[in-house]
């Protein structure tokens, strides 16, 4: 019987930029008092360095009027955690993450604008 194990790459669970952003933000919120103020992050793809490196890392923090000390050493520690949980997804359908897709749901303006209502001409 072979032993196969799986790359540590594999546990890694997909999720989308804006769920991930969502769970840093309350795990953030949740991690002090003085962080009750904090706004957000922003969390960009990136290449990944070596093989066992996350392919996201934060681009950048709103911290609101939260405690920037108190706030900063939290994100630090969930950031390490969930990037050795979690990958950034390719797409998710639904995300609001632009994808290559032909444009084919143009809308197109059919009055001239400004439209005038036909009893006003």
């Amino acid at each position: 019987m072979a032993w196969y194990r799986k790359k540590p790459s594999e546990k890694r669970s997909s999720i989308s930029r804006e769920r991930l952003q969502s769970a840093i933000t309350k795990a953030v919120k949740k991690a002090d008092p003085k962080c009750r103020g904090f706004v957000g992050v922003i969390v960009q793809r990136e290449t990944p360095k070596a093989h066992l490196d996350a392919n996201w890392s934060i681009r950048g923090v709103r911290f609101g009027n939260a405690d920037r000390d108190m706030c900063g050493s939290a994100l630090t520690t969930i950031v390490e955690r969930m990037q050795r949980e979690f990958n950034l997804a390719e797409h998710v359908a639904g995300s609001a993450e632009k994808h290559e897709e032909p444009e084919s749901d143009v809308l197109i303006l059919i009055e001239p604008y400004p439209w005038v209502h036909p009893d006003e001409r």
